[in-house]
């Protein structure tokens, strides 16, 4: 291990560190929704912990260790999101927002990390990757509309 990142390294890692955020804010919007878009949480953050550790092992395969979010900065986010939604009756819509944008910087992350010119002995982990975040915007985006629509009414 180097003190120096490689490219391939530093890739790997920033998708690890980003998949973890949206896991750990997957985890906690869940407390923050009604049951039926607390279930689509629980249902990405269960998927994407699945990818962590697929991402953790290609991280080490590298060469390198697995990186952690900062948990004082999370923290912070976290708390901002508890309190926007005590203030507002119906936060819903703009947690599954929150999640699209989060979902969207992560599908950046992942085609930047597809575009590095390396190999990884789990040759599908990019691709499947890329196809779950795609999925997990669709969902998100439908229940999003589905929200919109229940406020309008």
């Amino acid at each position: 291990m180097s003190i120096f990142r490689t490219d391939e390294q530093a890739a790997l890692n920033s998708l690890l560190k980003a998949a973890r955020e949206t896991l750990d804010h997957y985890r906690d919007a869940t407390e923050l929704v009604e049951t039926n878009h607390a279930q689509l949480f629980r249902n990405i953050a269960q998927q994407r912990r699945d990818f962590v550790t697929r991402l953790e092992e290609a991280v080490r395969m590298a060469g390198d260790l697995p990186v952690v979010p900062d948990p004082d900065k999370e923290t912070g986010e976290m708390l901002i999101h508890h309190v926007a939604a005590l203030l507002k009756n119906d936060y819903a819509a703009d947690v599954i927002e929150q999640r699209i944008e989060a979902e969207k910087n992560l599908a950046n992350l992942t085609a930047e990390a597809k575009n590095t010119e390396f190999e990884i002995p789990d040759v599908n982990l990019r691709d499947d990757f890329a196809s779950h975040v795609s999925d997990a915007i669709a969902q998100l985006q439908n229940a999003y509309n589905q929200c919109v629509a229940e406020i309008k009414q």
